[in-house]
């Protein structure tokens, strides 16, 4: 299935999808608009380290110290003091469920979000939250400088000890006395030394409006979901019921009001060859009709096998001493002259043209009665050209020949197919079982039956398994 045509399937299926989409946006509006509204409130913070304020600091250190600052401010301990402070009797799990993002970026801010039942709510918990961090910061930098100053104390003190129990003559007395003297320096130069600090810059806000539920979002949401997932679920049953999914003779005259002419399995190159002997059996006797001595081989798209058994049904006709011509009529894509290899050219298109048949004839290289006129040199009109008397004259300059087989473009894609068929005694349709769509054989084969085709059977090409019973059977 191309694309156009799943797009067609589609809207083909629009009474379906629709409706269910609709009933479903239904559904989400509904649900969505008894949910409980939810607030946000937001607040902006700066992180300034105590070395940027010296001047000494980098975008890295601050970048580091930041992040720091991020993963406190959702800590336990800072959500408990922010839940304290913002009144609230929530548990630190709740808050931070609450506490949507906190982002950071290259300046050292913090934007913490919050959300809550109200709007006050939740600028209480983001508010809370940023005041909780400055003051755990300030927290964490005080016990810095107090440990700092504490363990200069005792190192100071721990000197003066040592001075106490020296005479005064020692020469240590000076080394010892500049050494407090430095201690001192260092205690002074720590109390004095800046620390980190986290700023308020916007105290928590909020604009009063729930962030949800959106009822209508939601609705659109899901009845544009549901249509898509509607519509492909559509296309797939569409695809898989329009496949030929067995290999029931029933199923395909009942399908296509044809009988199966033949079965061409995807064993082994002997069943294949028995397959094609029963299609020459049934075209010889076929009931009513008459044994015909032109036929066209067809399908609606490429890929379905026609060639293969255009050339297969030649040769075993041919092996029967029968005179025999293989005429490719496929001027869009011909692959005959490949198969049986001869040239291309000279070839049907000179016949066209007016050149004698006999010059454009070769025999095939089974070395059988076999004889090919291959396609010849592209034309720019191939419909045209087949459709003109031209071609029912080559087709009466071979009337000597006991059969003559066809090889023709895919119907769907070229109107050569009927030009082509029309033409013929006889039109045998061959279809493949994984590639053909239901569809497109049907519409093709009533193409061919309005442009005056007699199509006698279908022949299944690729079939899952050869029949055990006869073939040879022909519909009345």
């Amino acid at each position: 299935m191309d694309v156009a045509e799943h797009f067609r399937t589609i809207l083909r299926g629009w009474w379906r999808t629709i409706p269910l989409a609709l009933v479903v946006a239904g559904l989400v509006y509904g649900v969505s608009s008894r949910r409980h509204p939810q607030y946000v409130g937001a607040a902006i913070v700066q992180v300034v380290t105590g070395a940027s304020q010296t001047g000494k600091g980098s975008p890295q250190q601050t970048a580091l110290v930041t992040d720091g600052y991020t993963a406190l401010a959702t800590s336990t301990s800072v959500l408990a003091d922010a839940i304290k402070r913002a009144n609230l009797t929530i548990t630190p799990k709740t808050a931070r469920s609450r506490i949507q993002t906190v982002e950071v970026n290259a300046l050292g801010m913090i934007l913490v979000k919050a959300s809550g039942p109200t709007s006050l709510n939740a600028i209480g918990l983001a508010q809370g939250d940023i005041d909780a961090l400055v003051a755990a910061v300030r927290t964490q930098q005080q016990r810095a400088a107090v440990a700092d100053v504490t363990r200069l104390l005792q190192d100071e003190q721990r000197v003066r000890a040592q001075l106490a129990a020296l005479p005064a003559n020692s020469p240590q007395v000076p080394l010892l006395t500049a050494q407090i003297r430095a201690d001192q320096g260092a205690r002074a130069a720590r109390a004095a030394r800046p620390v980190n600090q986290v700023v308020v810059l916007t105290g928590a806000i909020g604009n009063g409006q729930p962030i949800s539920p959106r009822p209508l979002r939601d609705a659109v949401f899901a009845f544009v979901l549901t249509f898509i997932l509607a519509s492909e679920l559509w296309v797939l049953l569409s695809a898989r019921a329009d496949r030929f999914s067995t290999t029931d003779e029933t199923e395909m005259m009942r399908e296509l009001g044809l009988p199966v002419l033949a079965r061409v399995p995807k064993g082994s190159p002997a069943e294949t060859v028995e397959a094609i002997r029963t299609l020459r059996t049934n075209l010889m006797f076929l009931a009513g009709a008459g044994r015909p001595r032109t036929v066209a081989v067809v399908s609606a798209s490429p890929g379905a096998g026609k060639t293969s058994v255009a050339v297969q049904l030649a040769e075993s006709a041919a092996a029967l001493d029968e005179q025999v011509v293989l005429i490719d009529a496929d001027l869009r894509k011909p692959e005959v002259h490949e198969r049986t290899g001869v040239d291309r050219a000279p070839g049907l298109t000179s016949v066209l043209q007016g050149a004698d048949i006999a010059t454009a004839l070769r025999r095939s290289r089974s070395g059988s009665w076999l004889r090919v006129l291959p396609s010849g040199a592209p034309v720019g009109d191939p419909s045209g050209v087949l459709g003109a008397r031209a071609f029912r004259q080559v087709l009466e300059n071979l009337r000597s020949m006991r059969l003559v087989v066809v090889d023709t473009p895919p119907a769907e894609l070229f109107a050569d197919a009927i030009a082509i068929a029309s033409q013929c005694d006889a039109t045998v349709y061959v279809l493949d079982m994984k590639t053909s769509r239901k569809r497109a054989v049907r519409a093709s084969i009533e193409a061919l039956r309005r442009g005056g085709a007699n199509i006698v059977g279908v022949v299944v090409n690729r079939a899952a398994a050869p029949r055990s019973s006869t073939e040879a059977e022909v519909a009345a």
